[in-house]
């Protein structure tokens, strides 16, 4: 892309703000209602990162909200005789809170007004069923209006598969909540876990545990208690209850995210200025979060059979475990600073990445007896959930407060799960694509294809009938090329087909 370069005949391209793998992030000026915005344009030439683009650009548009980045446009426009996706966005002032905490903690005003604000945006995505999935400082802008939440790019529908067409479990090992590892369904919680962290990031300056590698992260989430948040000056203790709150192993015990934004905006009103951290820079804001969260307004949080599963290795487990971890170029990091405040530092936010679920990783005992534990969101009343954990402060034992089957967040140990060798099998389920039809099933949480029936002049090439987390089959001819993808997300049949020229 060159300089003045004009999109759509509308949006004229000045300097460049920052780019990733997959995009990258001009400062413009729309010519049509003279102002300023902020440019994302797609740099990556493949259909999956055409899809990412787009999926974000709906996704931001849906939500209103004062502390989410406003999303003004999506087009394409053809650039050397090629259609090139673009998102035209609000250009903020200000720093990343990345960028903001290379400078050390904030002092616990301000910081407990940061966390409100971005439980607050979580909160209006939770209403309207989306799951940003890579809460991390480098994806909040401070401005002097407050703080901004950035980058829709892997956000999701509540109740979809985690795992992507291609395989993937796309998130930032630092922030990714233990349930995400197994491969499920979606869900709101995995954001309030990922607060959790991002709470003691601000306050403290690190997270809860140490990693030297993206290994490690993931094996921490699973298998590491997180240190208790320290005694701060100016931090209230409900502060500390709802910190261990968010972290709770089962998705199901943590807070919705507008029960999270009304504790943390009433104890910053008890917070003082007085406390570790350096001076908040302008940059920081000083705007209010919008108390617009309301538990009433959060989506539903469903109970997982997480007890009976918690004994399991997940992904991260010993040495025999191997972990692809390759990196997926997050479509906004950082994306649309202004250009005064130069390069983002790396500091401790690694970036987003596809975490790869190889078969020779699943533990023996991976597939699960009895019916799926998650009935779909809308057919079901919220889940039984235990409240906050209870104590004057970090050190206190977490208690519940509601369900009496509920219990409390922490490292007890569980009865372990039914056996692996009297597996759930589903109905047999048939996938028609133009090479042919497979026939399929689910094995607890695993896929098993059965048969398949080729259309005249197409061959099956190589695969494994499973059972397996993911199966592949390909049904090709001299002009066409069917591919099937099978998985078993929480023991339900989840099908896709994709067709294309040979």
């Amino acid at each position: 892309m060159q300089r003045d370069q004009l999109l759509a005949g509308r949006y004229r391209l000045l300097e460049r703000l920052g780019s990733g793998g997959m995009s990258a992030v001009y400062r413009g000026y729309d010519e049509v209602l003279e102002r300023d915005v902020a440019v994302k344009v797609l740099v990556a030439s493949d259909t999956f990162a055409r899809q990412r683009i787009r999926a974000e650009a709906k996704a931001a548009a849906r939500l209103s909200h004062p502390h989410v980045t406003g999303v003004y446009d999506y087009g394409e426009s053809p650039v050397d005789g090629s259609p090139v996706p673009f998102v035209v966005m609000e250009l903020l002032d200000g720093l990343t809170l990345e960028q903001r905490l290379a400078a050390g903690p904030m002092p616990p005003r301000d910081g407990l007004r940061v966390c409100a604000e971005v439980a607050a945006a979580l909160t209006a995505a939770h209403a309207q069923g989306l799951v940003h999935r890579d809460i991390k400082p480098s994806n909040v802008m401070l401005t002097p209006t407050g703080a901004k939440v950035l980058d829709f790019g892997i956000a999701a529908v509540a109740g979809e598969s985690e795992i992507d067409f291609e395989g993937r479990l796309l998130g930032t090992p630092a922030y990714l909540a233990p349930e995400r590892m197994e491969a499920g369904e979606v869900l709101p919680a995995c954001d309030v876990y990922a607060l959790g962290l991002l709470l003691h990031r601000v306050l403290t300056g690190g997270l809860p545990w140490s990693a030297e590698t993206q290994t490690g992260m993931l094996r921490a989430h699973t298998h590491v208690e997180p240190d208790p948040l320290p005694e701060i000056d100016g931090v209230p203790p409900e502060v500390h209850r709802l910190y261990r709150w968010c972290l709770a192993r089962d998705p199901a015990d943590r807070p919705p995210a507008a029960e999270a934004a009304r504790i943390l905006l009433a104890a910053r009103s008890e917070a003082t200025s007085e406390g570790t951290g350096v001076t908040a820079t302008p940059e920081a804001g000083s705007a209010e979060p919008t108390d617009t969260a309301t538990a009433d307004s959060a989506a539903p949080t469903r109970r997982l059979s997480w007890r009976r599963r918690r004994r399991r290795a997940i992904l991260a487990v010993g040495g025999a475990v191997l972990i692809a971890i390759t990196m997926a170029g997050s479509l906004g990091d950082f994306g649309n600073r202004r250009p005064e405040e130069g390069p983002p530092p790396t500091g401790r936010d690694p970036g987003t990445t596809a975490v790869g679920m190889p078969r020779a990783a699943e533990p023996a005992d991976e597939i699960t007896t009895g019916p799926s534990a998650v009935p779909p969101a809308q057919d079901t009343a919220p889940a039984a959930r235990t409240g906050p954990p209870t104590g004057p402060g970090p050190t206190a034992t977490p208690a519940p407060t509601a369900a009496p089957t509920a219990t409390a967040p922490g490292p007890t140990p569980t009865t372990p799960g039914p056996p692996a060798s009297t597996p759930t099998l589903s109905a047999d389920v048939p996938v028609q694509a133009q090479g042919g039809t497979i026939t399929f099933r689910c094995v607890g949480k695993s896929a098993e294809v059965l048969a398949v029936a080729l259309a005249p002049g197409f061959r099956a090439e190589a695969y494994d009938p499973g059972p397996a987390k993911q199966i592949r089959v390909e049904l090709t001819s001299t002009e066409h090329r069917s591919e099937i993808r099978v998985n078993c997300p929480n023991g339900r049949p989840n099908p896709q087909v994709k067709e294309r020229a040979a």
